[in-house]
C-alpha cells in the first residue's frame, strides 16, 4: 500500500510540475495561449489512467492554484482552470453515459458555461484584453461568430482528446511503459 501511495504522490507531483512549467511557458510563447492549456489538461488523463479520478482532481486543483500564483499569462491560466484542466477528467465520466445525445448535451453545456465565464471575465474584469480584437469585419455578429467557431473547435477537440486517450492507453502504456 505504501508503494502505491508513494507512486500516486510522485506521479501527481511530476504531472503538476510539467503542467506548471508548460503553463509558465505561455509567458515566453504567447502564441500558444490555447495549445499549452490543452496539453496541460491532457496530462490529467495520465493521472486518471495511472491512479484514479480522485488523484486527477487533486492534481488539477494543485496545478490550478499554483498557476494562479506563478504563471504570467492569465488568459491561458484561466482557460486551464475554467475548462481545459478539468474537462479530460469530466470526459472520463461523460463518455460512460449510454445515451450519446445526453452525453454530448452535457459536454456542450459545460463547455458553453465555461467559455461564457471566460469571455465575461475578460470583458468585465481583465479589461486590458480585447477578446474581439481582429473581429471587426463581423461587426455586431462577432460574438456569435466566435461562439460558433468555439463550439466547432470543441467538437474537434473532444474527438482528438478521445483519440489521444486511446493512443495513450492502447499504445503508449502497452509499448513504452509495458503496462496492461
Amino acid at each position: 500500500m505504501r508503494n502505491k501511495l508513494a507512486f500516486k504522490v510522485a506521479l501527481g507531483g511530476i504531472v503538476t510540475a510539467v503542467c506548471l512549467f508548460s503553463m509558465f511557458c505561455t509567458g515566453m510563447f504567447p502564441m500558444l495561449d490555447y495549445a499549452i492549456p490543452t496539453f496541460a489538461g491532457f496530462l490529467m488523463v495520465i493521472m486518471i489512467v495511472e491512479t484514479s479520478a480522485r488523484w486527477a482532481v487533486t492534481t488539477y486543483a494543485a496545478t490550478s492554484f499554483l498557476c494562479l500564483l506563478a504563471t504570467p499569462n492569465y488568459q491561458a491560466t484561466l482557460l486551464f482552470i475554467l475548462f481545459m484542466g478539468y474537462y479530460p477528467i469530466l470526459k472520463f465520466y461523460l463518455d460512460r453515459i449510454n445515451n450519446k445525445a445526453v452525453s454530448w448535451a452535457v459536454k456542450y453545456i459545460v463547455f458553453n458555461v465555461a467559455i461564457t465565464v471566460f469571455y465575461m471575465l475578460f470583458q468585465y474584469v481583465f479589461v486590458g484584453t480585447d477578446m474581439l480584437e481582429g473581429m471587426e469585419m463581423f461587426g455586431r455578429y462577432a460574438v456569435l461568430v466566435i461562439w460558433l467557431a468555439a463550439n466547432a473547435f470543441f467538437f474537434i477537440y473532444d474527438r482528438l482528446l478521445t483519440q489521444l486517450i486511446d493512443l495513450y492507453v492502447n499504445w503508449f502504456r502497452k509499448k513504452i511503459l509495458r503496462r496492461k
